[in-house]
């Protein structure tokens, strides 16, 4: 109901197993009265045998993967799912299966068309173009030897992000003061700066109404002479100097992001800032992020305490250098 045709949906999920109890137990999974007396008052299983609404005990019960379904059904367009991949995942008991280090992401969009600005987050790559083909430079000049397949703003994003989980440190005298919970499940910050930057504009544009997107300026530059000045690639001290095994230079394209336009002629009306809405918003975490990056967050959630948080990490802690630094060093070409 609210998101702009030209938006995103990220949507992150995690996983149960049926019949199991603890964590990942089946509470509100609809146990039968028959199977709710297999669980103690902790939720403890005593019989592994029993079902829940004919799922078979310890069954993964791939919830993720049924809701995307489920919204493909009622007409979302589902662009793609991230696998986060999590280095420090917490530690299982279970000895007859394998841990889970992983969950899903998913990408909807309401329409076939929405705004991107992917070129922002894409990962490192070589520019270096390989002995393959024939190709011209700029001025249309013959250069044998280059393959011009590669980005040179490095390579799309690819479906698994390995991003550790992330610490959230509360002082003593501030969570007493607020009042706040003893636990929390803060996102990694990460998330959110990918996703904000990769999918949501710098600036709306108040005359036409859409999101800036980036505009991608390409430069080539020949790391070994001219174009068609072939030479011998034996060098006497091992150096080729730019130039390929078979002796012609080689080259690589540099490419860098120096405007943002709309659909106007000329886009110099004034933006307003791009809105990222969280409606699960917990400990702020999105909403923080989408302010450090210049744009506006809201956050919602149904507890008090977690709202309260929210606001302290968001207007006082200083949580989000840690973003700022990071996109910087994105922008400097630096990020890794």
């Amino acid at each position: 109901r609210v998101l702009k045709p030209s938006g995103s949906v990220w949507i992150n999920l995690g996983d149960k197993y049926a019949g199991t109890g603890g964590a990942n137990s089946n509470t509100g999974l609809g146990l039968e009265d028959s199977d709710e007396a297999a669980f103690d008052n902790r939720g403890s299983a005593r019989n592994n045998t029993k079902q829940t609404r004919g799922y078979r005990a310890k069954s993964l019960l791939g919830l993720p993967w049924r809701f995307a379904i489920r919204q493909i059904d009622a007409g979302w367009i589902l662009r793609a799912e991230v696998v986060w991949d999590k280095p420090n995942g917490l530690p299982e008991s279970v000895t007859d299966r394998v841990r889970r280090s992983h969950e899903q992401w998913f990408h909807f969009t309401r329409e076939p068309r929405y705004f991107s600005g992917i070129s922002e987050i894409r990962e490192p790559a070589s520019n270096y173009w390989r002995a393959q083909s024939s190709g011209y430079d700029p001025d249309g000049q013959s250069i044998r030897g280059f393959d011009r397949s590669a980005n040179p703003l490095g390579r799309l994003p690819g479906s698994v992000w390995t991003i550790p989980s992330e610490p959230l440190l509360i002082p003593d005298d501030t969570r007493n003061l607020l009042d706040l919970l003893d636990h929390f499940a803060a996102f990694p910050q990460e998330w959110p700066r990918r996703i904000i930057t990769g999918w949501s504009p710098t600036g709306i544009c108040t005359e036409c109404g859409e999101g800036r997107r980036p505009v991608v300026e390409k430069a080539l530059e020949m790391m070994g002479g001219t174009s068609g000045g072939k030479r011998d690639a034996a060098e006497w001290d091992g150096n080729d100097r730019g130039f390929n095994r078979d002796g012609y230079p080689v080259g690589r394209e540099s490419a860098t992001v120096v405007a943002y336009v709309c659909a106007c002629p000329t886009p110099d009306a004034p933006t307003r800032l791009s809105v990222i809405l969280d409606p699960f918003g917990g400990t702020g975490t999105t909403a923080g992020v989408a302010k450090t990056l210049g744009r506006y967050g809201i956050s919602n959630d149904l507890s008090e305490s977690y709202n309260r948080l929210a606001i302290w990490r968001i207007t006082q802690s200083g949580h989000f250098t840690k973003t700022e630094q990071r996109s910087w060093a994105a922008r400097q070409g630096q990020l890794i």
